[in-house]
């Protein structure tokens, strides 16, 4: 046995702080574990290992999946976390969240229960020590949604690596920031400027990190969609593309089925008419037929604008032209350079009703996310709109 742990031990330093995917090469995912079904909320899966020297068992759980609550009478569990993220929870303590490397010791009639995270798959080593000739487990409740869902989503790298920091991060822009725009932008809002801002500067890391808090916090999984969906017309598919296999990610381990209901309101045959007028409600009437104007040898790309940008994207049900031109000026302000579009959806934003205050507070919400340059540019760009519609 002491051999075994001592491998144990070896094997998590090289694999210690590892992503939150669960290579299922490394530590098996064994079989269905049916013996104890009626005792876990979601699907778990057990491997023994060594079984006939009696070695530790691996049990896998999937995102959600743990554990009723639970005693173990005259033996002492030790959990010892190999892959993923979950949660080990005492009563009367607090929850103890579970990374590769953590090992707990669970004192004998402890009332506890152990699962994964929300947003990852979870594998631990389990055996008992000091097990007396009547030890034994005592089963009982589950583990309510209720209780479960008061809990975070998987503990981050930086939570481990970088409290500090992490900490430092989250009073200013989850406290001081939103403090700050909380009177001129509801958290439904600033969450949807948030997404589209972290599409913008790249950050996929980041934008897993908030788009369950996001879903909580009132966004829809096709609001999320849409956004991800949008942003192909100014970042491109290569950039886009990370995201939209994150989100899938992200709503699947929610339980969101997908495909998602369509929402394409356009055929082949209307989507420049409809993109065009799409075009005059965000603009006004200067862009009834923009698509016509340009120089003859790039005139297609101002058709494309408004059959492809506008006809198969800002036509789509999910979120309204107000919200569209939002997540657009979000897009741009975040990638920076491309300050002329920058100011041309300023425009936009002011049209359907995203006055000066509600965009100086988006771009106040998304400063940490995009840094001070950036930030300082967008807003130099709204007043110098807001100073030629005064002209």
């Amino acid at each position: 046995m002491k051999q075994i742990l001592l491998t144990v031990i070896v094997i998590i330093t090289i694999f210690n702080m590892k992503a939150q995917e669960v290579n299922f090469n490394v530590w098996p995912k064994g079989e269905p574990n049916n013996g104890y079904a009626q005792y876990f909320t979601g699907n778990s899966y057990v491997a023994p290992l060594d079984a006939e020297n009696g070695g530790p068992v691996n049990v896998t759980f999937e995102p959600r999946c743990r554990n009723n609550w639970h005693i173990h009478h005259a033996s002492v569990q030790v959990l010892i976390c190999v892959a993923g993220h979950g949660w080990y929870v005492e009563e009367g303590k607090a929850p103890m969240a579970m990374h590769p490397g953590t090992v707990v010791a669970i004192p004998a009639e402890a009332k506890h229960w152990h699962g994964a995270a929300k947003d990852s798959w979870f594998q631990h080593l389990t055996y008992m020590a000091k097990a007396e000739k009547n030890a034994s487990t005592t089963w009982l409740e589950p583990v309510t949604d209720e209780e479960y869902d008061k809990l975070p989503a998987s503990q981050t790298a930086l939570e481990v690596t970088d409290p500090e920091f992490k900490k430092l991060f989250d009073e200013f822009a989850y406290g001081e920031v939103v403090g700050q725009v909380k009177d001129k932008l509801d958290d439904h809002t600033r969450y949807i400027g948030n997404l589209a801002t972290l599409l913008g500067c790249q950050g996929v890391d980041a934008y897993r990190e908030l788009l369950p808090r996001a879903l909580d916090g009132g966004v829809t999984p096709v609001e999320a969609k849409e956004i991800v969906y949008q942003a192909t017309a100014y970042l491109g598919l290569g950039r886009v593309r990370p995201f939209l296999t994150v989100t899938n990610e992200v709503l699947k381990e929610r339980g969101t089925a997908l495909p998602l209901a369509p929402q394409a309101q356009t055929t082949g045959e209307n989507r420049r008419k409809a993109g065009s007028q799409a075009q005059v409600d965000c603009f006004g009437e200067q862009m009834r037929d923009f698509w016509k104007s340009g120089p003859e040898d790039s005139r297609h790309i101002n058709l494309w604008l408004a059959d492809n940008c506008f006809g198969d994207y800002y036509t789509r049900t999910g979120l309204d032209l107000r919200l569209r031109e939002l997540v657009t000026f979000c897009f741009l302000a975040a990638q920076g350079g491309c300050e002329p579009q920058l100011k041309g959806h300023i425009s936009g934003n002011f049209h359907v009703g995203n006055d000066k205050d509600t965009l100086i507070a988006v771009i106040s919400a998304n400063l940490p996310f995009i840094g001070y340059p950036r930030t300082l540019n967008a807003l130099n760009c709204i007043r110098e709109v807001e100073a030629s519609q005064k002209k």
